[in-house]
Order: structure tokens, then sequence, then C-alpha cells
């Protein structure tokens, strides 16, 4: 038998003949510190907040002690979008103490804005009012003052009136051109007053412009009737009161216009009209004068 040769022993192995596959060595484990959350807490505390806070109320007592911040005359404060809600009426409503004295004048973060707008609402001419700060030592009033739309007749005075039903006197220097409004007097609540102004208001939109474009003028509007609105109207020396409903305004007026011409042939002196029938005018014609020394019933 060949004689096989035997595999060479470890010590026999050369250097160079070393296996390329070297075994990975085990970690060793390095323990970490671990630091608790409440001690983080604490260091973010005296880091981060504690400084914060400290700023803040450096700020906050900066700011409500400190002169640069006080209103204390008229010129610190700005009322704009007032037409006739005079300026004076805005300082002497808003109770703040505008001597030029800083000791005794108000500071802008202790003022409460909301309740200085409340108390600018409850001037007549204002629909609504904003206050907001003017910094350093100042508050801006923005109004925004109420339309009116008609002089309202009641109880034998005649006021101003918007289309919340809100009475205004009529400011000095201001000129206005509107009929005069009856039948507000009697109403159960606000809402049925605003409803009676919006009836009106729909009557001057379709016949504000209609109306003296033919000459004739609206004097006075009755709404006492919330289905039959009547209004006064004027061409020189005649007058006539015509019943109108409560819709189709335009087409109405339009109707008595296109009539009037036969109308006055058969009636010379009419009193009233009412358009409120389909095809048809209602005359009431005014009574003869009584000759003189004629007896009246």
């Amino acid at each position: 038998m060949l004689e096989q040769d035997a595999p060479p022993l470890p010590d026999e192995l050369e250097p160079e003949e070393e296996s390329p596959y070297l075994r990975r060595q085990k970690a060793v484990p390095v323990r970490r510190k671990r630091v608790s959350r409440r001690l983080r807490g604490v260091f973010f505390a005296l880091g981060v907040l504690l400084p914060v806070a400290g700023a803040g109320y450096w700020l906050a007592t900066f700011a409500l002690t400190s002169p640069s911040f006080v209103l204390s005359a008229p010129e610190d404060i700005v009322v704009s979008g007032n037409r006739f809600v005079s300026r004076e009426e805005v300082l002497g409503v808003l109770g703040l103490s505008l001597t030029g004295n800083l000791r005794a004048g108000a500071n802008v973060f202790c003022i409460s804005l909301d309740s200085k707008r409340r108390l600018v609402e409850t001037l007549p001419w204002v629909r609504t009012a904003a206050v907001t700060r003017l910094l350093p030592h100042g508050l801006l009033v923005s109004i925004t003052e109420r339309t009116p739309v008609a002089f309202a007749s009641l109880s034998g005075r005649v006021s101003l009136v918007d289309s919340d039903g809100m009475l205004l006197e009529k400011p000095e220097n201001a000129a206005f051109d509107f009929p005069v409004l009856s039948g507000l007097e009697n109403l159960a609540g606000v809402e049925e007053r605003r409803a009676r102004l919006a009836l009106f208001q729909e009557f001057m939109q379709q016949l504000g412009v209609e109306a003296p474009r033919a000459g004739w003028m609206i004097s006075e509007v009755d709404v006492s009737d919330p289905e039959d609105l009547k209004a006064l109207l004027i061409l020189g020396q005649q007058t006539v009161n015509v019943h109108f409903g409560r819709k189709d305004f335009l087409d109405r007026f339009r109707s008595f216009l296109a009539l009037l011409p036969e109308l006055e042939k058969s009636n010379p002196r009419l009193d009233s009209l009412d358009l409120r029938y389909r095809n048809q005018i209602v005359v009431n014609p005014q009574p003869a004068a009584s000759a003189p020394g004629e007896r009246k019933d």
C-alpha cells in the first residue's frame, strides 16, 4: 500500500499560511451613568424656565409701573370713523383722567378695552366700536356710526331713525332729505319695529329714484298696517295718498302713472288711490270745497 502523507501539525504551519478569517473579539460593555428624569427637570427649570420667568416678571413690572405707558392727555386718544359723534362725547364717556398729570393718568395695560368699548357703544349715534392700545401710551377708538333712513314721527316729535329703529337726534349743521315715517308708535318690540322699517326701506329702494324722476316727491310714509304701506305723494300743488300694499311697489307705481291722466279726467280732485287690487284702482275723490256761506252738514 502507498503511504499517505500525514496532515501538517499546527506548529508546522508557516505564518503566511494562517487563515484570513479572524474571530471577532467580544465587545467590552461600558456602563453609562443615567441622569434621572427628576434631576433633568430641575436642570431645565434652573437653566431655562427660571430665567424666562424672571425676564417675564421684570417686563410685566416695568410695563405696569413705567410712566412711559401712562395715558394722561386727551391727545393720547385717537378717535376714527366718527362724523356725527363728537370727540368730546367719546372722551367724556370713557371716564379717564386726562389732565396731563402722569401720576393721575391710567396705565394702558390696566385699562379694560372691552369695558371701554361698551361705554362708547352707549352713545346713541354709535352702532359698533372697537378700542385698541397704541403703544407706548395711547388708545385708538374706532367707531361705526348709525345710518338714518327716515324722519320718524313719534308722539308728536320728529326724530331721525335708523334701520334698527334707534331714534337719533339731528346733529347740528347736518342736512337730511327723508320722508316722514309714521306708524312706529305702538309696536310690541324691537323686531317688529325692524320689520316695519325693512318694509319702508324696500319701498324706498324701489321708488327712491323712479318717483323723483317722474316728478313726484314722497313726502310721508305710513307703516302702521304691515299689509298696507301708504305713501303721500306730491306733485306741485297736487297731493295723493296712495295705498301700495306690501309688495310690487314699483309695478304699482308705474300703473299709477299710466292710469292717472284718465283718472283725473273723471275725478279732477283725487284724495287717495288704492293700488292693491289687480287690474283696477280704487279712487277716493276729494270732497268738493264748500262755497262761501254754504252750510256743511
